[in-house]
């Protein structure tokens, strides 16, 4: 008994925004390092808070303390102006990240859609073929649809009970009432210029 092959999947059409453009990489890989940035701020402010709420009530002894005492500058992580200080100093920074993370996110989506553009332009050949291919089904499909609308008719005509016999499959909640859903496709289509005005039926034309 021999296995068969899984589909092989087809080649990736769409290149990746950072391969389209040099400038949305490097956006994109300062917003990533900023929010690090930001990230690790947030741990060191946590971790200060804790340390601060969990020490002995004494005097802090701070870099200035200590030279007023004559002692050595403490090497611990508060030095050199104490933990309060650089809670103080955290909040300061945090503006400055926030302030230049917006810009970074600016200056991503401005690349975003330099890039976009650059991408929509390699695959347009290709939409527009897929769009008139799927332009001709849905006709096709309206054509059939208008044959089985001809016989269900002429079966209601004749006050037949069909659909106790026959399911139903009238494709109005695909196409709409005389086409009215794919009339509007249809229309944004050409608007779009996809498709030719010339190659709807006149009852599809808006």
């Amino acid at each position: 008994m021999s296995l068969k092959s899984p589909p092989a999947r087809p080649a990736t059409l769409v290149r990746s925004l950072a391969d389209a453009d040099p400038t949305y990489a490097a956006a994109k890989d300062l917003v990533v390092r900023l929010k690090a940035s930001s990230t690790k701020l947030d741990t060191e402010e946590s971790e200060l808070q804790y340390k601060l709420a969990n020490r002995p009530a004494t005097a802090e002894k701070t870099g200035r303390v200590a030279a007023l005492l004559g002692d050595a500058t403490p090497e611990e992580d508060e030095a050199p102006d104490g933990v309060r200080a650089r809670l103080k100093a955290i909040a300061g920074e945090r503006v400055d990240l926030r302030a230049a993370i917006e810009i970074a996110q600016d200056r991503l989506a401005k690349a975003r859609f330099g890039a976009s553009r650059v991408i929509c332009a390699e695959v347009a050949p290709t939409y527009g073929e897929r769009v008139k291919a799927l332009a001709d089904a849905l006709l096709a499909a309206h054509s059939a649809h208008e044959a089985l609308l001809l016989l269900t008719n002429e079966l209601s005509a004749q006050d037949v009970a069909w659909t106790g016999h026959l399911a139903p499959l009238q494709a109005h909640g695909i196409l709409g009432h005389e086409g009215g859903k794919l009339a509007i496709w249809l229309h944004e289509a050409v608007v779009a210029g996809f498709i030719p005005k010339s190659d709807i039926p006149k009852e599809l034309r808006r």
